[in-house]
Formats: C-alpha cells, structure tokens, sequence
C-alpha cells in the first residue's frame, strides 16, 4: 500500500512539475534607467531562477538563461527586439531540451550591477527577473568587470593610426586571418540535439584553412586551433601581428523560429566605424603630424569599408552555389572583432543551429566541405578582382574536390 500510495505521489509531483514547466512564458521584455545604467526587466508568468552573466567578442552582449519558456511578447512574435540604454537589441531562442536563453546585444562594455527576482505586484501578475547594468570603469575602483578589458584594442588603433602607414612588403603569398568564433567557456549557439557552436566553427575553420594552403597562394592563421576562447583583443592582434590582407570570422546563427536558415556576411556598420574612428583620434594633440594621421584614418576607413562590402558581395555570390541564403544576406552589425581600420573584414554566419536541415550541413564533413570550397572560390575571385590573385602551385586543383 506504502508502495502504491508513493508511485502515486511521484506521479502526481511529476505532472505538477510538467505543468508548471508548460506553463511558463516570457511575457515581456522591458528597459529603464538613467544615463551610465540601464534595467532590463524580463517578465515571466511564474517564478524562475535565472543566470544573467557578460560575454565578449564578437560583440559585447549580456546573456541571461532560464528554464525552458514560451515566448508570449505582444508585438515581437519573433523573439527579437529594440534594446536601450547600454542595450541595442535582443533575441530569445530555446538553448537546449531544458533552458531558454535571451542574448542583449550591449553598444558598450557593461558591468552586472545588480540581479534579483521580483513576485507580482498583484494576483495573476507576473514576475520580474531584473538585470541592473553599468558602464564598464575599470579605473573606477568599483566591481570588476564581467569583461575582460586591457585596452588592447583602443592601444593598438591608437598606435596604427600614430605612425605613417607603410603598406606591407610585397609577399609571395596573402596572409589570411580565420577566427573560429566563441570557444572555450563560450560554447555559443546550441542546436536542440545540443551541437554547439564553438565545435562546428571550429572544424570549418580547419576545413577552411586546408583548402586555402593547399593552393599554394595562401598562408593561414587561425586565431583558435583547439577549444579556448579567446578574448577579442586577441583575435584582433592575430590579424594585426601578422599584416593580414584578409580576416574572417566563422559563426552560425540561431532563432526562435526553427524554420529559418541559410547563410549571411555582416560588415561594420555606421555606428561601429564611427566607434573606430573616435578610438583611433582620441586623446590625439593639434600637431601636424596627428593632422595626417587623422587623414589617414579616414582614407583607411573608407577604404577597409569599400574592401570589405567588395569582399562579402563576391564571398555571397560563391556561397548561393553551396545551399540557401538568408533573406537580405549582406547585413551590418555593430561588431567589435570587425573593428581595426585596415584589414578589410567579414564575418560569416554558416546557416542556423536552430534548423534542422542546417544542423545537419554544419555537422557533416561534406558539406562542411562544400561551403568551405564555395568560400575559397569566393576568396580567389576578390584577390582576382583586384588583379592580385597570386601563383598557383604546380598539380594543385583550383577547385578541391568534394567527396
């Protein structure tokens, strides 16, 4: 009897417990605060524990989980939104069988001030998971911040740009930067079997730099060859150590909505370049020497702008023969692994984690393969549209077999 009256209890605990889970939903998603703070407030049907916590690179972004949720925001049917304040939008999407994750993309480094739940104000209202975010001061003497900053990335535009630009010696062979973006402590995107980003940008970018060397008209690097993460200050002074003629960063996406896949380029937008800018003139003096330099910036700018929108149209024109594009698939995004003033830079978001028939491009050799060959052709023909294609290795195919 004992034995039946527990069996039933456990039973009984378990659909209560799937019923709540079932139940739950973000409700809404709203901002506040004054200049410096920002509070992000995510409303939710019943309470629940959350892990807010700050990544950086590709861009700075808070990310908050939570169990498994529905998304039931009026007027965002997409899971995708406006931010403000030190938050310039947001996405939900289902990371895995059991958690949700909302990802704030930030306009600047940001420090967790504060996070708490707060019950309802009245029956049937819903709870708030809030999120007090500052400005990242490390000179401010107040909490570290979430995000590692040296300054490396401000230090080295500030030198490049305070020094009369000489254009690399001519070279037998491009050098090409790859970052195999997230990594480490950072898996990204999970796919709904559980595939994690960090893993298949990782192989593509292996997949990749084979191709590429093989040619004889290249020679790789690869910001990350195992499972680290490094921080965008590093994947940057890769590209500027080695003089790079080309960086591109390897990503795949996620959404909400399982049904969207295909392949998209992003280049630095207008608020990023500018961001670019102010970092390379600050704290410069009136000196003629900073005169032309400033003039340099812009021209170099302007320039690595031209490249880069070159290089994504040519790279998206291979890619349309390797499976489906997004729609609009040359898109702009404020990123900072896009951000040094020479190198002409992209970055590639191979297809969703979140689709299925795009999981399964992204983890088979094959295909993997395919797209990487598509992306080589695309790299030939921007070196080739600007009369700088380079030699060819004696019984090196120009186009790799795919098997």
């Amino acid at each position: 009897m004992r034995v039946q009256q527990f069996i039933c209890a456990l039973i009984g605990g378990i659909l209560a417990s799937s019923a709540g889970i079932a139940d739950q939903q973000v409700r809404d998603v709203r901002f506040g605060g004054e200049s410096g703070r920002t509070r992000v407030v995510i409303e939710t049907a019943e309470a629940a524990e959350f892990r807010a916590f700050t990544l950086e690179g590709p861009s700075d972004r808070l990310v908050v989980d939570l169990p498994v949720a529905d998304w039931a925001v009026r007027g965002l049917e997409a899971g995708e939104g406006l931010g403000h304040g030190l938050v310039e939008n947001f996405r939900f999407f289902n990371n895995s069988a059991s958690t949700s994750r909302v990802v704030f993309a930030l306009e600047s480094p940001a420090v967790i001030a504060a996070q708490f739940v707060l019950e309802p104000t009245s029956a049937g209202g819903n709870y708030r998971l809030v999120i007090d975010l500052d400005e990242a001061n490390p000179g401010s003497g107040g909490p570290a911040p979430a995000f590692v900053r040296t300054g490396g990335l401000e230090s080295l535009i500030a030198d490049r740009v305070n020094a009369v630009y000489t254009p690399p010696p001519s070279r037998a062979r491009h050098v090409l930067v790859i970052d195999a973006g997230h990594g480490g402590r950072d898996p990204g995107s999970l796919s709904p079997s559980g595939t994690r980003e960090s893993d298949v940008t990782l192989e593509a970018a292996r997949e990749l730099r084979r191709q590429l060397e093989a040619t004889g008209r290249y020679e790789v690097y690869l910001t990350r060859d195992r499972d680290t993460y490094p921080s965008w200050e590093e994947r940057v002074g890769v590209m500027v150590e080695q003089r790079a003629d080309l960086f591109l960063s390897i990503h795949a996406d996620s959404s909400q909505d399982s049904s969207v896949n295909g392949t998209a380029v992003y280049t630095l937008n207008d608020r990023a370049e500018d961001r670019a800018r102010q970092r390379a003139h600050r704290g410069a003096g009136p000196t003629d020497q900073v005169d032309v330099n400033n003039i340099l910036v812009e021209l170099e700018l302007r320039e690595k702008r031209n490249q880069s929108t070159a290089f994504a149209e040519v790279l998206l024109e291979h890619l349309a023969t390797a499976g489906p594009l997004l729609q609009n698939p040359h898109r702009q995004a404020n990123l900072f692994v896009l951000l040094d003033p020479r190198v002409p830079a992209v970055l590639l978001e191979m297809g969703f984690m979140t689709n299925p028939n795009d999981e399964a491009n992204l983890t088979s050799a094959a295909s993997r393969r395919r797209q990487m060959a598509a992306v080589l052709r695309g790299i030939d023909a921007y070196f080739a549209q600007r009369g700088d294609l380079g030699p060819v290795q004696e019984n090196v195919p120009r186009e790799l077999p795919v098997r």
